[in-house]
């Protein structure tokens, strides 16, 4: 009886070490990004997903930066907050009607961006996101219209609140997390449901509790992920899968009809980004070929879609994060300008 003890004991005692040595790897690794990029690559993306579920913060679910709206969910919040993860620390300076931008951009731009989190800059100051670059560079008058994590439907329900009198240009940067809401939109017939502002205060509550960190955390919660027995994120939507010229559908459908905004005299660029470059998505092409049918508005047949893969590498995306560092808005920001300049030859 003795030695079957002895081996449990020892056994407990290596499961217990083992698990501690792994809890320790991914402190440490959580801070040290560098090591991480430098890591296999199965190792790197283990990292990359502990940290993106268990560990980073959502500026939307920020109530210093957020609030809720009955019609788009949440914009963010006027005036000034810091948003930080690992891999930075970032002032917002925000205008009043939510958006990541100054009072006078608001008055009359010629050119507005429409996105997410990648446009709207996550992850890099306010002087550095591609809006701003785009601005400096064509001279002309930029508005930041993105708000993280808006899918198309919201971005053009939002772009009915803004001056559009003197909008020329209308840029739509496209993730593939917006396939869901624009799929919903048209399912149920041209109207895309929000939340109450009590789911949403739960939603904010749970991401902040997620940030709290506790001994084993992170082995613990990888173990339940793994395994399905823990709750799925309150905010997560399902990702059903979809034909490349299904998913340019249904965001046509969303560009045509969630907004009263007219856009017969205004040239549309459309731009995705997403961390995985290689091979490219085929969302774009798609829409370059699905635009131009008979039958679409003439606006959407002028459609300009711009391949943003070929522009970027790993090196413009953070690490840990999944968003453009400095660089990539750099990158981005430029080619947008010179193609916007490029309209009026």
């Amino acid at each position: 009886m003795k030695p079957i003890r002895s081996g449990l004991f020892l056994i407990a005692f290596n499961l217990v070490v083992a698990i501690g040595l792994l809890e320790g790897l991914f402190v440490v690794m959580l801070h040290a990004p560098r090591v991480v990029r430098a890591s296999p690559g199965p190792v790197r993306l283990l990292i990359q997903q502990v940290y993106r579920h268990f560990n980073r913060a959502l500026v939307q679910f920020d109530p210093n930066c957020a609030r809720y709206d009955p019609q788009v969910t949440y914009t963010l919040k006027p005036g000034a907050c810091t948003f930080e993860n690992v891999e930075f620390r970032d002032e917002f300076r925000i205008n009043r009607l939510g958006l990541r931008d100054d009072e006078a951009s608001l008055d009359a731009p010629e050119v507005i961006v429409l996105g997410d989190s990648h446009a709207m800059g996550w992850g890099v100051g306010q002087d550095q996101t591609l809006v701003r670059v785009l601005a400096r560079k064509s001279g002309l008058k930029v508005l930041n219209a993105a708000v993280s994590s808006y899918g198309t439907v919201r971005e053009m329900t939002l772009l009915d609140r803004l001056d559009t009198s003197r909008m020329r240009v209308l840029i739509i940067q496209y993730t593939d997390n917006d396939q869901p809401e624009n799929r919903t939109f048209r399912q149920i017939g041209g109207h895309l449901p929000i939340i109450s502002e009590t789911q949403y205060q739960t939603i904010v509550r749970h991401y902040a509790s997620q940030r709290t960190y506790y001994p084993g955390k992170y082995v613990y919660r990888l173990f339940m992920k793994v395994f399905r027995l823990e709750e799925p994120e309150p905010d997560q939507v399902k990702m059903e899968p979809v034909t490349p010229t299904e998913e340019a559908e249904l965001f046509l459908n969303a560009l045509t009809r969630a907004s009263r905004t007219r856009l017969d005299n205004v040239q549309v660029i459309v731009f995705e980004v997403n961390e995985e470059l290689r091979p490219p998505r085929p969302f774009i092409a798609a829409l370059a070929e699905v635009s131009r049918r008979e039958g679409n508005p003439a606006f959407i047949r002028r459609l300009i879609t711009l391949d943003t893969p070929r522009l970027l590498t790993p090196a413009d995306f953070y690490i840990l994060d999944d968003h453009m560092n400095a660089h990539g808005h750099q990158v981005v920001g430029d080619t947008l300008a010179d193609l916007v300049r490029g309209l009026n030859r």
